[in-house]
């Protein structure tokens, strides 16, 4: 019971980024038509595609991850729902056939590989003509270092240039991970058991600002919501 009103009431360091990235990705799907089928490339926890579904964003999902134990934790999280099906697998050579997908997405994915544009590529490839694809990354400058990232971030102009030769269109951008988030959570780094939990309503702040001032604070990460044509 203790654990649950923690997980109500605070967030730990490793989830706040689901607390903010969430609202965007939502707002972008409620842009959209429902997809009869979502994928997700690079779905790490599963936790988007569950809210996706929960939500009845989607009818039914399919969850792609590569590294074992974030499989295994994926499995632990959507194994049992009948509407998802989960593969272990890489997103530079996605075992699924050409247009599969209604909706594709990819969150804090691209910039791990060092291929993207072939990662980019098969995220189109799975996906039918007419779909959209939802795609989130840091966006520069990076507030602090991360060895797993092969590139800092993409600017609005990065996701045109690797989106774009592939049929796709851009039609919304969104940010989150502003500075004022950031600088909270590197703050709650310093106290006890390094801010182990913290409070929501610090989390929060951010995700009550508009889109022109979260843009505004220099935000660590963007969204772009592209149709393929």
């Amino acid at each position: 019971m203790l654990r649950s009103l923690f997980r109500r009431f605070c967030y730990t360091q490793n989830t706040i980024r689901y607390r903010v990235e969430w609202p965007r990705l939502r707002d972008a799907f409620e842009k959209i038509p429902r997809a009869g089928v979502l994928f997700d490339g690079g779905a790490g926890s599963g936790e988007f595609m569950r809210k996706a579904l929960v939500g009845g964003y989607a009818e039914k999902g399919i969850a792609l991850e590569f590294d074992e134990p974030t499989f295994q934790v994926m499995r632990a999280n959507l194994g049992r729902r009948p509407d998802a099906t989960l593969i272990q697998g890489s997103l530079l050579e996605v075992p699924l056939p050409d247009h599969t997908a209604d909706v594709v997405m990819s969150t804090q994915v691209l910039e791990h590989i060092e291929d993207h544009q072939k990662a980019a590529s098969e995220l189109i490839r799975v996906l039918k003509p007419g779909g959209h694809a939802i795609i989130t990354v840091p966006h520069p400058p990076e507030p602090f270092p991360n060895d797993g990232h092969v590139r800092e971030g993409y600017t609005e102009e990065d996701l045109r240039a690797l989106f774009e030769p592939l049929g796709m269109t851009l039609l919304h951008t969104d940010y989150f991970l502003t500075r004022g988030t950031v600088n909270r959570f590197m703050k709650a780094d310093k106290l006890p058991v390094h801010g182990a939990f913290v409070p929501v309503a610090l989390i929060d702040a951010e995700t009550s600002l508009g889109p022109e001032d979260r843009r505004a604070d220099l935000p660590f990460g963007i969204l772009g919501l592209f149709k393929k044509a």
